[in-house]
């Protein structure tokens, strides 16, 4: 339950979407404008309670949500290990704080 936000920058201006399908690797963007595939951009990830994370990505799908509004995939276009750090940092800070004991389980079994 979770509302992570991002503030996507193109040439043609920049824009906010609601961000879904968070990984290292990109994410699910909605509510925002349509764009073009491969679009270049750089993307502003507002994960509440955690530092805004600047990572420079591109449009690898184009298509809608389950209402028929634009969704977007990204890619990241990782220039060094610490975005990825970054992100995967607010990823668990997430999921702890959704979690009502603020853990996490462990998911590996003996």
């Amino acid at each position: 339950p979770s509302d992570i936000r991002c503030i996507v920058k193109t040439r043609q201006g920049m824009s906010e979407y609601r961000v879904a399908d968070l990984s290292v690797s990109g994410a699910l963007l909605t509510g925002g404008p349509r764009l073009r595939d491969r679009c270049p951009l750089i993307v502003l990830l507002r994960v509440p309670f955690y530092p805004e994370v600047r990572v420079p990505a591109r449009v690898v799908r184009v298509g809608t949500d389950e209402d028929g509004n634009p969704a977007l995939g990204i890619e990241f276009v990782h220039r060094s290990d610490v975005t990825e750090d970054h992100i995967q940092a607010a990823l668990l800070s997430e999921l702890e704080r959704s979690r009502p004991d603020g853990c996490i389980s462990d998911i590996w079994h003996a």
